[in-house]
């Protein structure tokens, strides 16, 4: 079972748009995905069409057994939402670990994806310690660049707890090839990943209907699956071997 986290210490980078698009694009080749929702925002749970009024992702970290508040969508991705209490929760001695502990029941999934906060703390670094693989969602403008050095750092340091972890590699997202300075951007935050050992996974080109699919809680495979965002999802799923 690969267990993926999408995160980065920046927010308006697709973090959640590439969490939500690549369970999707899963679901779609009829792998069975759990996406988990750590955001206290909530957005993964509204676009995937998830009941955010009862127990989620909170509660498992309380020791709620995961298959009491997994839910079924539309999409065909199972769901762990958000809940309200995500907001509270403070780092204690061993909670680090709590959602790897939670998700050791869990069985029969090909792929588990954990959307995160766009801040370093106790809820991304719960993610990172219960994930096999990492994704880092980036946009091509510089600011993303010192995202890129703080998430790989942070990783590098959750390693020696969680050896299982490795840095899957970075997408760009909603990708805009007409701007100099963006195919600028992108050949240096490129060049600077390679430095540091971390792979391109691929780019997807921005496009209207991935924020339509969100809004109208469809699976972007549904409403517009030869879209060029949907393909270029699916190609990065390619990458990843899943």
């Amino acid at each position: 079972m690969r267990i993926i986290t999408t995160a980065i210490q920046k927010g308006g980078t697709g973090k959640t748009t590439t969490a939500a698009a690549l369970a999707q694009a899963a679901a779609k080749r009829g792998r069975r995905v759990l996406a988990i929702d750590l955001d206290p925002q909530g957005n993964l749970s509204f676009c995937m069409g998830a009941d955010t009024t009862g127990p989620g992702s909170y509660e498992l970290l309380q020791g709620t057994p995961a298959a009491s508040i997994i839910q079924h969508t539309a999409a065909g991705v199972d769901v762990i939402p958000a809940s309200i209490g995500l907001a509270t929760v403070k780092t204690e001695t061993g909670s680090a670990r709590r959602l790897a502990a939670a998700l050791q029941p869990v069985k029969g999934y090909s792929l588990v994806i954990i959307d995160t906060p766009p801040t370093a703390g106790e809820l991304q670094y719960n993610a990172l310690q219960a994930a096999t693989g990492l994704i880092i969602p980036l946009q091509a403008d510089v600011y993303n660049l010192q995202g890129l050095y703080q998430m790989v750092d942070t990783a590098r340091q959750i390693m020696r707890t969680n050896p299982a972890l490795t840095i899957e590699g970075v997408v760009f997202t909603n990708y805009d090839g007409r701007s100099t300075i963006a195919r600028q951007m992108r050949q240096t935050i490129e060049g600077k990943a390679a430095a540091m050992g971390v792979p391109y996974l691929g780019t997807v080109r921005g496009a209207a209907v991935v924020k339509e699919a969100a809004a109208l809680q469809q699976s972007l495979y549904d409403y517009a699956p030869k879209s060029k965002p949907a393909v270029d999802y699916m190609e990065i799923l390619d990458a990843l071997k899943l």
